[in-house]
């Protein structure tokens, strides 16, 4: 290799010797970057060995605790001290250990019934099935009751009355205790409690009615409440639901306790299906059947004539007597038939009453003997987005879904209302043929029934009714022939809390 020699500011350099200096330079900056990188590496390592975990109070805070124009720990801490003061106050027991706190509630009718245009003439008040109502006006209802549940399976109902028929002296109504998830049996109660022996319009509780009373044919016989066990079930994503229930056959009455050596029994089944039911009962469609055996203590058995379903005997202390009779023991069957879409409703109950012996027992007698009956009604609200509800726990109509509550309120000096509430249109035709005299079986009569009502709901606790009802009777009495004929207004005020 030919060397050369080069001169830089008067130094001499020849290529070997800068090519030499270079090459040492490189190891020396090689090897001060090797110590560096070292020196790191066991420093870092060291470091992550004697680190103290960091302490939570240097964590960041929330966004929302975050101070911000000012300290909000002492504004948290404030808040959570009075929300435990008043979890402290709280009366409700821990769920499963005690009774929650009871829900009280009733319910005050007042009503008024005006009998027109009785035709009454030309029948035979020696019959005993002279009917000659009067005009009444009075509480029909007064009430107050108390619900309540407890240890997550339990709930209960004590309900009072005030009414004319009780001479406004209190008397128990539904008295019962519930008891939920029983084996086989899912819901019982016991108590005193209504016989489920109708269809959805009789099972509705008098809050409930279309029409002031429930049709009439339907009451015929009707029993009410009584002493007994009942069991309910429910299928099928609750569209099956199927009841049945034990009673005493006496009527409690006023002295609350049955004292009679022969107390009688009744049973009492109920089926419902519902294919339809959506949006609370807004779509229904529903059928089913009932059935009651009574074996009863009382062998006197008594028919009303109720217009309209109203028990005269309440308002008058005349009954619509269309005969008593001897007939310890008798049977009660019917369908029932529901269809609901949005505003409008159609329902019909159709039912068979068989009595056995019937005045045997008291001389001459006209064997077993069978009435039958039934209604069809029809309803509609004139208010758009109204319906009423339906419990397919209960299989019953339930209260109004008002839209627009009708209000009456004070905007300066001036006093408006606002909202119309829930109007509702309604018509029914009934009929109950039956036997007219018991002791001789070629007695018959038909009582024919067409009524009209119109509902104002202000919300789903008031309700105003006007109700007419045309009442005609064909008999047959004693190889003549009677039409005693009736029309009733009825109006009444009805309040639920």
């Amino acid at each position: 290799m030919k060397l050369t020699r080069v001169q830089v500011n008067g130094l001499r350099f020849s290529s070997d010797r800068m090519v030499s200096l270079m090459h040492n330079t490189c190891k020396i900056i090689v090897g001060i970057a090797t110590i560096f990188i070292s020196l790191a590496g066991a420093w870092n390592a060291y470091s992550q060995s004697t680190a103290l975990p960091e302490p939570a109070y240097l964590t960041p805070m929330p966004p929302t605790l975050a101070p911000s124009g000012g300290d909000r720990l002492d504004d948290l801490a404030v808040e959570i001290a009075s929300l435990r003061s008043e979890l402290a106050k709280k009366t409700d027991k821990p769920s499963g250990k005690g009774w929650s706190s009871p829900k009280l509630g009733g319910r005050f009718f007042m009503d008024y019934v005006s009998a027109m245009n009785q035709d009454r003439d030309g029948w035979d008040a020696a019959s005993g099935l002279n009917v000659n109502a009067q005009n009444w006006l009075g509480v029909r209802e007064a009430r107050l009751c108390m619900t309540g549940t407890g240890y997550d399976f339990l709930d209960y109902k004590f309900e009072i009355g005030f009414e004319k028929n009780q001479d406004y002296n209190g008397t128990y109504k539904d008295v019962f205790l519930g008891i939920q998830n029983v084996p086989f049996l899912e819901y019982v109660r016991v108590g005193h409690q209504y016989v489920e022996e109708g269809g959805s319009e009789v099972c509705n509780g008098t809050s409930y009615y279309t029409f002031m009373e429930i049709p009439a044919p339907v009451g015929q016989q009707f029993m009410g409440r009584r002493l007994g066990v009942t069991s309910r079930n429910l299928f099928a994503d609750d569209r099956v639901r199927l009841f049945f229930g034990v009673y005493g056959a006496n009527n409690i009455g006023d002295c609350h306790y049955y004292r009679d050596d022969n107390q009688g029994i009744v049973l009492n089944s109920r089926l419902t299906l519902a294919p339809v039911y959506c949006w609370d009962g807004r779509r229904l469609f529903l059928f089913g059947g009932y059935y009651s055996f009574v074996d009863s203590s009382q062998s006197r058995t008594l028919l009303f004539s109720k217009p309209g379903g109203w028990d005269l005997y309440r308002y008058t202390g005349n009954p619509g007597n269309l005969g008593s009779f001897f007939s310890d023991r008798y049977q009660k069957a019917g369908l029932e038939v529901v269809c609901q879409a949005g505003r409008f409703c159609f329902q019909t109950d159709l039912f068979l009453q068989h009595y056995a012996d019937v005045n045997n027992g008291a001389g001459a007698g006209i064997g077993n003997q069978t009435n039958y009956g039934g209604f069809a009604m029809a309803r509609l609200f004139l208010t758009r987005n109204d319906y009423r509800k339906y419990s397919l726990k209960s299989a019953s109509w339930e209260g109004v879904d008002v839209a627009h509550p009708f209000r009456l309120e004070q905007h300066g000096d001036a006093n408006v209302m606002t909202g119309c509430g829930a109007w509702e249109a309604a018509a029914m035709y009934g009929f109950y043929e039956s036997f007219a005299s018991p002791t001789d079986a070629d007695n018959r009569m038909t009582n024919h029934q067409i009524g009209a009502a119109l509902n104002w709901y202000w919300n789903s606790g008031v309700k105003w009714c006007v109700n007419y009802f045309h009442d005609l009777t064909d008999a047959r009495y004693a190889r003549n022939h009677y039409h005693p004929s009736g029309d009733y207004l009825g109006m009444s005020c009805r309040v639920t809390f």
